[in-house]
């Protein structure tokens, strides 16, 4: 699936990378966010708070729970974001795996004005990582420390694709890339079809 598809559009240009790259840089991307709340928590709650909030994740049952529900709720969120944010049917989302990589992924099979596509590519990691990750440093719900920053970690493709788009205008059209991680991003595209 890394290679580069032949239902490409003449008037799309590739701002993608392959799947097995975005998950190697991930690594070091991931590390930063992570780093910084969690060190933010320590600093407002102190040591003691972080082994209280670890406490309930360590029964095995709760943590597996915890992460497959994460996951799942994450490519979700992303799926609900475009269709609302995008002004699209559930329909164009689809859902799956990339099974050479075992990435999940949610996908949207038209194209969007960038501005929703990046609204859509960040809300999993606003919603279960960094809002939940926050909360636990300003609230007395500690126990959302873990949950924040596993949530955050994953998210790191998605800043990736949206930092590949960041010259891209709000209201040009991006579509999810076919095979890779990133975009087709459209600079000629008919007007008729932008609402597909």
């Amino acid at each position: 699936m890394d290679q580069q598809s032949s239902s490409i559009p003449a008037n799309a240009r590739d701002v993608s990378m392959s799947m097995a790259r975005v998950n190697l840089l991930a690594i070091p991307v991931a590390i930063v966010p992570v780093l910084l709340l969690g060190s933010l928590f320590v600093l407002v709650n102190g040591w003691g708070a972080v082994s209280h909030s670890l406490a309930l994740f360590r029964h095995i049952v709760y943590l597996v729970l915890i992460i497959a529900g994460g996951v799942v709720a994450h490519e979700l969120l992303h799926g609900a974001a475009w269709a609302w944010y995008g002004h699209k049917p559930l329909t164009a989302i689809t859902f799956g795996i990339h099974w050479p990589t075992l990435t999940p992924y949610a996908h949207c099979t038209v194209p969007l004005q960038a501005a929703a596509y990046r609204i859509g590519a960040l809300t999993p990691a606003l919603l279960l990582g960094v809002g939940p990750t926050l909360a636990a440093i300003f609230t007395e719900a500690h126990w959302l420390l873990f949950p924040g920053l596993v949530f955050t970690a994953p998210a790191a493709g998605d800043f990736m694709v949206v930092w590949m788009l960041r010259t891209v205008r709000s209201t040009q059209l991006v579509q999810d890339h076919p095979d890779r991680a990133g975009c087709l991003v459209y600079d000629d595209f008919p007007s008729g079809d932008s609402h597909a």
